[in-house]
């Protein structure tokens, strides 16, 4: 008997990971980061490099970190494998530069009954174009005169909700604007009672409830209902007194960035704050991106940080976009935007990139803008659109709507 108990202590200590499969093997993986699987594990034998050099297995073993749905993960997969061949193959997407004049401080994309638009906005102007294949002609370009007081910063913004825009104005206003046969025509006016002059910063907007959400520089955060014929709010609440720098919100939440580096989040059903989590390393929260159960925030630091809403909403990593160890405004994420093949960002250098929605995300493509800085970005339908200096748009070449 003790032969034989012998004899098996021998077969089981002989196991090793070759003896695995290849499920388990990626399972155990996935909780190791990612230098000790490129630099480490990768070069223990032909095995683990065959399984870590798949980018499907890979893949896999990194968005399971994020996505631990087996659904999500796979459609993940065909998801990154469509924007790889999108941004690398030559040819597959084209670009449109707008002519000289048409700088904008922020930029939004809609798709009204199948057909693409551009919105934007200048100091005191909103301007917008269809997007229509195979060409887009700039003279057609329509300039929509929101008469305000005050200059547009480059931190206000632009939200849609179905076939209306809708623009903050720095005199507290936020002006509603059409689509129709007509073109851009304009809707309404909200007048927001703000405590500060020249305090409305950053809209974001939820289609699925036809709601929108103002952040303001006192730190106040109006919620409205485009279906209702008031001018009030539904419900207004201040999670701190720092300037609101950006906005994120779907059917349960409303996620708000603060000047102060905290982000909180306010659960709709309840009306209260959830939970308020502070970024480390005491950057400033610049950008927010929520899809699913995840929740992307670009900082004044060229950092990226994810946030799981799941169970406890708790940060799950953080990652550098470029190398620098010099604070200037070069290094302020100003737009980003996760989606199921891609993580976008765009940055005060003059850059987007395009990765993959992993952990860590995998570099897919590097865009140079001609203009030094890059104040904003939108993305829809595999079409990029970005704003600063000039306003360029990235789109698949020759698709019919």
């Amino acid at each position: 008997m003790d032969d034989e108990n012998a004899h098996d202590s021998e077969e089981n200590a002989q196991l090793s990971l070759l003896d695995l499969p290849n499920e388990m093997f990626l399972q155990i993986c996935t909780f190791l980061d990612a230098s000790t699987l490129v630099h480490g594990l990768n070069l223990a034998c032909k095995y683990t490099y065959d399984i870590l050099n798949d980018d499907n297995l890979l893949w896999k073993a990194r968005l399971d970190r994020i996505l631990p749905n087996e659904k999500s993960w796979k459609l993940s997969c065909v998801a990154i494998k469509e924007q790889r061949a999108l941004w690398k193959q030559p040819d597959s997407m084209e670009k449109l530069e707008f002519p000289d004049g048409y700088s904008a401080i922020s930029v939004l994309l809609m798709s009204v009954d199948g057909i693409p638009y551009l919105v934007a906005t200048k100091p005191c102007k909103v301007f917008y174009t269809k997007l229509s294949y195979p060409d887009v002609s700039f003279d057609d370009v329509e300039v929509f005169d929101v008469r305000s007081p005050h200059r547009l910063r480059r931190d206000c913004s632009l939200t849609a909700i179905d076939n209306t825009a809708y623009s903050c104005c720095t005199d507290n206003t936020v002006k509603s604007l059409l689509t129709n046969t007509d073109g851009l025509v304009y809707s309404k006016t909200y007048e927001i009672k703000c405590d500060k002059t020249d305090g409305l910063r950053c809209m974001s907007s939820c289609p699925e409830q036809a709601r929108f959400a103002i952040g303001s520089a006192d730190g106040t955060i109006y919620v409205y209902d485009s279906r209702s014929s008031s001018n009030k709010p539904i419900s207004q609440y201040r999670p701190n007194n720092a300037v609101v720098t950006n906005l994120a919100m779907n059917a349960e939440y409303i996620l708000s960035a603060s000047l102060d580096g905290t982000v909180s989040i306010w659960d709709q059903r309840t009306e209260q704050i959830k939970k308020s989590i502070t970024i480390p390393g005491n950057p400033v929260p610049w950008c927010i991106s929520m899809q699913w159960n995840l929740v992307c925030i670009g900082d004044d630091k060229a950092k990226l940080h994810m946030l799981n809403l799941n169970n406890d909403i708790e940060l799950v990593n953080s990652y550098s976009i470029r190398d620098t160890n010099i604070s200037s405004d070069a290094n302020i994420i100003t737009g980003v935007y996760l989606t199921r093949g891609c993580l976008i960002t765009s940055s005060y250098d003059g850059t987007v990139r395009i990765s993959s929605p992993t952990d860590p995300p995998r570099s897919i493509a590097t865009l140079a803008h001609r203009s030094r800085e890059i104040n904003s970005m939108d993305y829809l339908n595999d079409t990029l659109a970005i704003a600063g200096e000039s306003l360029v748009v990235w789109r698949p070449r020759n698709r019919r709507v």
